[in-house]
């Protein structure tokens, strides 16, 4: 259970209240007076778990740990992040806080002082792993520190996130903390005496790389895909209207690896994730940013990628024609689809009625309460899943298979609903019933990354953003270490930049160097692409653009070398 820190600062969970140290002293008892901070003024070490990000290293240089001791001053920042006695560090995964007592005493509370100002985009992390130990090499994993505040609580407030009751030796005592956009801290606390009389550590087994590894290529848990590249189709402003869809011969270089005269000589993609173009024309987005979608506009979504010649029936034609003409070759083949669930936003209050009752579904917790807006964002998600195999079975396509589903938010909103995992749950459960899987792809790092199997996705797949930042070719590594260690793969990226500017294409070449380098070039991947640049490298006339096609194709085969 989890209690007021004698020196630490916890929330009280109306908005903008805390609850600072002295109060909380008052409120304990006499019998824990003589526990002291061990951690006050003592030096510690704070790092990343892999490779620093220079581009957000720059970023968090604007709140510095100045002194090198500014976590253990004993001075609290309040509830300004811009107050100076606050570290602030961004993205990365988590930091590492590894604190040196001096010398070994007995430790009963651990608990880091964090901020939270959701609309700063500082969020508290949801839990803290601790650790002790008497030589800082074998470590005793103690159990999590759990934040105590609503994840959609708006603050600014402050909390001590802690545990206590541990009564365990240590000279040094460790904190990692996840970092899911900003951080804001201001003090460690480690309180204790300074004898010997708690039990010694006793080193934990390192369990938490059950789940290494890139996801298999083919395996069930990617719904069988290797190769899987996604195909934006959606509304489009300028002429041609139609530009964000996609004809059969816009998807014969897809399906098929052709040569420069557009001949085909072997399959390319086995997997083809159809996603919403994010933005409507009437200024709706189906993320969670701009205006949220309704029923009409997921409907408009659904028409779009069920029309005989345009997306899905073109595919199946592609498919078809590619089967046909390799089938002498040989070569065997399945083509399986994806499709994306538009994200149900919690701030939707006139959805539009899916179950026929005559009501439009409120999606909205503020409105209905987290209990009935769950019940109605699951509700309109499965009508959509439901809307899409009935279409799909009425279509009748013979050369293409429908998967498994997307999930089109790129993050865990856990800011703007409390029972954000509760419906990607709901949703797997229900997909799963259709005999299908979930997929995820979140960007860097991004809320809710590291917990994506526990929520329910089958297969996640972490964005680098590497080609879209100002940052050095270690990103790649660092996504690469951090989603081998979570069971996750990398996704490709590219732009149409990249058959026109050498300094883009070195950077894509780059993620097709690292995936050598790593290995995740052979396990279940996906390539993010500008509209139809794939195509348009087969066909380009340009050397080194037709290049980038014929490099993807070996990558893809696993025969690429840098």
């Amino acid at each position: 259970m989890m209690k007021r820190s004698l020196l630490g600062a916890l929330a009280v969970l109306t908005a903008g209240a805390t609850l600072t140290g002295a109060a909380a002293q008052a409120q304990n008892a006499s019998p824990e007076a003589e526990l002291v901070n061990l951690a006050l003024g003592r030096s510690y070490t704070l790092e990343t778990p892999y490779p620093a990000d220079s581009q957000f290293g720059r970023t968090e240089s604007a709140h510095p740990d100045d002194t090198g001791l500014q976590l253990t001053d004993g001075v609290y920042g309040g509830t300004a992040f811009s107050n100076s006695a606050y570290v602030g560090r961004i993205w990365q995964g988590s930091r590492i806080v590894t604190i040196d007592l001096g010398e070994p005493g007995t430790v009963e509370r651990i608990g880091v002082h964090v901020l939270q100002d959701n609309a700063s985009g500082i969020f508290a992390p949801s839990k803290i792993a601790y650790y002790v130990s008497l030589d800082g090499e074998k470590w005793e994993r103690l159990q999590d520190g759990v934040s105590r505040l609503p994840t959609t609580e708006a603050g600014p407030v402050t909390q001590t996130i802690c545990i206590q009751g541990i009564d365990k030796q240590a000279r040094y005592v460790k904190a990692e903390i996840p970092v899911t956009s900003w951080v804001f801290m201001d003090e460690i606390e480690v309180l204790g005496t300074r004898d010997l009389s708690g039990k010694k550590p006793h080193p934990t087994p390192d369990h938490s790389r059950k789940d290494d590894g890139y996801p298999k290529a083919g395996s069930k848990q990617a719904a069988g895909i290797s190769n899987q590249v996604l195909l934006y189709t959606g509304e489009w402003q300028y002429e041609p209207a139609d530009w964000i869809s996609y004809t059969k011969e816009d998807l014969k270089p897809y399906v098929s690896y052709v040569d420069a005269e557009m001949n085909r000589v072997d399959y390319m993609f086995d997997g083809f994730l159809f996603l919403q173009y994010a933005t409507l024309l009437n200024g709706a987005n189906y993320g969670a940013s701009g205006k949220p979608t309704n029923k009409a506009d997921w409907e408009k979504s659904l028409d779009r990628l069920f029309r005989a010649d345009y997306d899905l029936g073109a595919l199946d034609q592609a498919v078809a024609e590619a089967k046909q003409e390799l089938k002498q070759k040989g070569k065997k083949y399945e083509a399986k689809v994806v499709l994306s669930i538009p994200y149900p936003r919690p701030d939707q209050s006139d959805f539009g009625d899916v179950d026929g009752d005559g009501v439009s579904e409120n999606l909205n917790a503020a409105e209905v309460g987290e209990d009935k807006a769950l019940e109605n964002r699951a509700k309109v998600v499965k009508w959509y899943v439901d809307e899409a195999y009935a279409r799909w079975k009425d279509a009748g396509y013979e050369n293409i298979t429908l998967s498994a589903f997307y999930w089109f938010n790129e993050f865990l909103s856990r800011q703007t609903s409390e029972s954000e995992d509760d419906l990607i749950r709901l949703v797997s459960d229900y997909v799963h019933g259709k005999g299908a899987k979930l997929q995820w792809i979140p960007y860097y790092f991004a809320r809710g990354w590291s917990d994506w199997n526990e929520v329910g996705f089958d297969t996640a797949l972490m964005q680098p953003n590497y080609l879209f930042q100002n940052t050095t070719a270690e990103r790649l590594d660092t996504i690469a270490q951090a989603a081998y260690d979570h069971g996750m793969g990398v996704e490709m990226e590219m732009s149409d930049g990249v058959l026109t500017d050498p300094a883009l294409r070195d950077k894509y070449y780059a993620y097709l160097n690292k995936g050598a380098e790593h290995g995740y070039m052979n396990s279940f991947k996906a390539f993010y692409q500008q509209v139809k640049t794939i195509k348009k490298a087969a066909e380009s006339t340009d050397p080194a653009a037709r290049e980038v096609y014929d490099k993807t194709y070996r990558y893809l085969k696993g025969v690429y070398q840098p």
